[in-house]
């Protein structure tokens, strides 16, 4: 048991950042009020990407491969989240409009 978690803090270790940057663009664009793109990017990274993936691994590489597939899914996400976020379009968000 103790080598499947070395094994898994090994490969998942190396995407930390990559997990860091993703909560840290989406919390900015959430905290602006725009909700629905970080949900749907999260939603494609976990169930479009990681889910599939770790399948497709999981049969050709094992356990480790799940594993791979947690990183690469971050990747997409935070991928996906810091391209949502140079368009800019989060910062014409409006949440409460002046009377």
């Amino acid at each position: 048991m103790v080598a499947f978690g070395i094994g898994y803090l090994k490969i998942v270790g190396m995407f930390y950042f990559t997990f860091a940057f993703m909560f840290i663009v989406s919390g900015v664009v959430r905290g602006a009020g725009d909700t629905m793109v970080p949900m749907i990017t999260s939603l494609i990274a976990l169930w479009g990407v990681r889910v599939p993936l770790a399948q497709i691994l999981s049969k050709n590489v094992g356990i480790e491969g799940v594993w791979w597939s947690i990183g690469i899914g971050w990747v997409v996400g935070s991928s996906l989240n810091y391209i949502y976020y140079k368009t800019g379009r989060w910062e014409r968000k409006v949440v409460v409009r002046k009377s």
